[in-house]
């Protein structure tokens, strides 16, 4: 009976995963990228803020295996973005999304390198990496 109620929970779980009709494109940076994902209307200055802290702190980025996108405009990718993240694109937000495809954080304001590179190095999964870079 147990073995039976797990594997139609199993099927039902995989089923639901397999369901979705629009893959995002985060969906091919999952357990390689921790990703900075940008959601903003065209031309906003906060984007361009992240933007450049994104660049200003490119060997720190590299290093934590963080990679910025960008959900800006109307073009499909943008929208599946968006669509992933319940974020409407209205204004700006950033998420910063695991390897394990989580979103572990988000704001409406722009985040300094100082802060995500803390945040990333809390996390479990990067501290298996930096013990093994030893």
């Amino acid at each position: 009976m147990r073995v039976r109620n797990l594997t139609i929970g199993l099927l039902t779980g995989m089923t639901l995963m397999t369901g979705h009709s629009e893959a995002s494109p985060l969906d091919d940076l999952r357990w390689k990228n921790r990703v900075l994902v940008v959601v903003a209307p065209a031309g906003d200055a906060a984007a361009e803020q992240q933007r450049k802290i994104y660049q200003a702190s490119a060997a720190g980025m590299s290093e934590r295996a963080i990679v910025l996108r960008e959900a800006v405009g109307d073009g499909d990718p943008a929208r599946q973005i968006r669509s992933r993240l319940s974020a409407d694109g209205q204004r700006f937000q950033v998420f910063l999304i695991g390897k394990d495809g989580h979103t572990a954080l988000s704001s409406d304001k722009p985040l300094s390198a100082d802060h995500l590179f803390a945040k990333v190095d809390a996390m479990p999964m990067r501290r298996d990496e930096m013990r093994r870079a030893r």
